[in-house]
């Protein structure tokens, strides 16, 4: 594929942004956008759906980033039209489509908090593609939780402790996404949530758990420490895993303190 010309990926978004107020010409126009700076394939990867895959095009990451770009200001005019376009969108089953349709989601998130949230919810219970799971924590729900944490919390709280791996992996990822923000400083009620997920055994959620852990780290070193500090005296695996990989960024002290508690296998014994 030649380089990437953004100025010329621009001047495209921006001919495809004058047809956001139709969501099935925007739609339409954007899948051949998508198809134009890509090459068609089909692909199955091991961490997506273990369903028939989605049709994936390609297209890179700047030009996906260039056409939200020039998005953002119209998809923030009419919150409650770009929920419409979103869900357009979603229903097309190609791979950059619903990214784009997350991306708006996330977008239009606190202009109308319960219907994006009923939005999100339809689209997480109908989903087992850890990718689109990961983007959907992070880029909706994260913002979601963020507007209103004591109130939404709870929904997050129960997602971590269901019975269910993508839902599991949908809460933890909405935590560790909310983490990053600078304005998040509860990190109590965090890590609270996450009690029930510190014997993961599932490894691709439980290294987001860890991932997650790493991040309340740094806005509440104290509160993490304490927290792997309950947890580390343990002769469960999973557990070990997880708090060996989630204080990585606690300072040195601290690290030697926890390595001494653990009790369990050591971490070379698991993925």
């Amino acid at each position: 594929m030649p380089a990437i010309d953004i100025g010329q990926i621009r001047g495209e978004s921006a001919e495809l942004a004058r047809l956001f107020g139709d969501p099935a010409s925007f739609a339409l126009a954007t899948r051949e956008f998508f198809h134009v700076h890509s090459v068609p394939t089909y692909k199955q990867s091991l961490v997506v759906s273990m369903h028939a895959p989605l049709k994936t095009l390609g297209t890179p990451a700047p030009v996906l980033r260039t056409l939200l770009g020039v998005l953002r200001k119209v998809a923030a005019a009419n919150p409650l039209h770009t929920l419409a376009v979103a869900e357009r969108l979603w229903a097309d089953p190609v791979r950059e489509q619903r990214r784009l349709a997350v991306s708006l989601l996330g977008l239009a998130v606190n202009g109308c908090p319960p219907e994006a949230e009923a939005v999100m919810h339809r689209w997480l219970f109908a989903l087992d593609d850890l990718e689109l799971i990961n983007l959907l924590a992070a880029e909706v729900c994260s913002v979601w939780l963020t507007g209103d944490l004591y109130t939404r919390i709870e929904p997050v709280r129960q997602w971590v402790n269901s019975p269910h791996k993508y839902q599991r992996q949908f809460g933890v990822m909405a935590l560790a996404a909310a983490a990053k923000n600078r304005s998040f400083r509860d990190v109590s009620a965090a890590l609270g949530a996450m009690t029930g997920v510190m014997r993961e055994n599932d490894p691709e959620v439980r290294k987001s758990v860890a991932h997650a852990l790493r991040d309340l780290s740094a806005n509440g070193p104290g509160e993490v420490a304490r927290f792997l500090g309950e947890w580390a005296d343990t002769v469960d695996k999973n557990t070990n895993w997880i708090v060996r990989h989630a204080m990585e960024k606690l300072d040195a002290d601290t690290r030697t303190a926890l390595t001494q508690s653990l009790r369990g296998g050591r971490s070379g014994d698991m993925v």
